[in-house]
Order: C-alpha cells, then structure tokens, then sequence
C-alpha cells in the first residue's frame, strides 16, 4: 500500500519535503537572508507595511527601482515561502537588489501564517494583496499593464494560485493580469502534504487538497511562464515543477520549466543579482513585444 505516488510511509514522504535537510546548514542561509534584506531596506528606503486588507498582517512592502523621471515602473509582485508557517516579508526584501538596477519596483507581500489561518485563507490573502496592488498600482508609482508574478516554494504555490484565479468574476479585473510568471521551486500539488511533517500546522484535508493544489486547477488562461527549480533539490521538489509546467503547456499555456544548479536555498540569488538568471527571465517578461 502507499501512501502518495511511489511513497510507503510518513518517513519517505517528509524525506521528501523536508527541504531544510537537503543542505548541511540551512540557518546560515535563514541569517544571510535577514542581513541582506537589512541592508537592502537601508539602501532602497522602500514603503513599508502597505495595508491591503483587514488584519495586521495583511501588508506589502515597496521597493521602487531606480530611474529617470516620474515614469510609472513595471513591478515584481514577490510571494515568499517558508511552509506557510515562517517568514515574513521582511526576510525577502532582498530579492529587490536584482530588479532596482534595471527600473523596477518590487512589492514584497506579507501574509499570515498557518496554523493561525488555514492554507485557502492564505491564498485568499495572495489574491487580496494583489487585486490591491493592481487596482492602486497608479498610486504607488507603478504601471498596472506590466507586473510580473513570482513566488518561491510555498510562494510558488501562491503563483499556481493567482494564475487559476477568475480574476473577472471575482475581482473586477482583466481575466490575465500578468505580463509573467515565475514559479521557483513550487509546491503546485498539495495531496503529498497530508502524510508529511508539515500536517500538524496545515491541518489539510484530502479534499482541501483536491481544490487548493494548482496541479490540480490549471488556469484557463497564463501569461509568458517559467518555472523554475534547482538540480539540489529533492526528486519530488523537481517533480512538482515538472509535472505542473507539463501539464499547462499540454493544456495550450505559454509555460515552460528550467532546471538551475542550484539549491533551495540559493536559487533566488539569481533573482536577487540584477544579472542573474531568473532577473534577466524577469525583464524578458517585461521587455516591449517584437513588432
């Protein structure tokens, strides 16, 4: 009998998605993340703990990049991960470094965390913060035709989830409010999670899974998408991506995966590095079409 897939037990599944375990000091890398995003709220001097919705917690923070003249900027709208348990925004406003250079904003979204709130308030707080963002996006100096979507791991799924949204019957919004996607290192199918160490503070059902897992909602329609994931993590952190990223473009959806070689944890430097790899994917997103 198993339990998911080709896993047996609890054991071979936490295996699995015990991520921190995959390198040999995962707190260096949490007290690297704090340092530089100090310093990078010194240097950008962003607007901090913008409200989007009722509850403390339910803020952004806004980091415009550096140009010329009062021109709106395109923007990177930034979800973190953490298991929906740790983290908030603070630890990631260094993903900024990557796209202030080049022109853009990046908004950094906080959310509350599990086991406060459930995993499908979670992702209703993504699609609050980010039908905020675009219907005031005039007012925080950005232009509203050219933001770019990214998250990373549990940020990852808030991605698959924005993209699934009905943005028109929901929110009053374009049915495809993005000009990109970035999924890195996304958990986009949840049914795993139910037999793994994360449960105790997710408190998922199976059928929780069945309507928040974005493997399992693909969207009707999806801007210019990649997903991305590193060559250090886990087999099934490498399946999620795959998998989902197949299954959109079998579905007629610009989606394509990319593997980098790269941890978990050390991905999102090539974000946060204004020449790095996923920041050059970020500005082909917003680069002007080809006439």
């Amino acid at each position: 009998m198993s339990l998911y897939r080709e896993f047996a037990t609890v054991d071979e599944l936490t295996a699995q998605y015990d991520i921190e375990a995959t390198v040999p000091d995962f707190g260096a890398y949490a007290e690297d993340y704090v340092a530089r995003s100090a310093a990078t709220r010194q240097a950008l001097r962003g607007t901090l703990d913008v409200r989007y919705g009722a509850t403390l917690t339910e803020t952004f923070d806004v980091f415009p990049g550096r140009a010329d003249g009062d021109a709106l900027q395109p923007a990177l709208f930034f979800v973190h991960g953490g298991f929906w348990k740790a983290t908030d925004s603070k630890v990631w406003s260094y993903v900024a470094d990557g796209m202030a250079p080049h022109g853009v904003t990046t908004v950094v979204e906080n959310y509350t965390l599990a086991p406060a709130v459930t995993v499908a308030e979670i992702t209703r707080q993504h699609r609050a913060a980010f039908a905020y963002l675009y219907r005031n996006a005039e007012s925080l100096g950005i232009d509203r035709d050219r933001i770019v979507v990214a998250g990373h791991s549990a940020g990852g799924h808030a991605v698959g989830a924005l993209l699934a949204t009905d943005w028109v019957g929901e929110y009053g919004l374009p049915a495809q409010p993005f000009a990109g996607a970035l999924p890195v290192s996304a958990v986009m199918d949840l049914r795993p999670l139910v037999y793994s160490f994360v449960q105790p503070w997710l408190n998922l059902t199976v059928e929780d899974t069945l309507v928040l897992s974005p493997q399992l909602n693909l969207p009707e329609v999806a801007p210019p998408t990649l997903a991305v994931v590193g060559t250090q993590e886990t087999p099934e952190f490498e399946r999620q991506t795959r998998d989902w990223a197949a299954a959109c473009a079998e579905a007629g959806l610009p989606v394509e995966s990319r593997t980098l070689e790269r941890n978990h944890f050390d991905i999102l430097d090539t974000l946060a590095d204004p020449d790095g790899e996923l920041a050059q994917a970020v500005l082909g997103f917003l680069a002007p079409p080809v006439s």
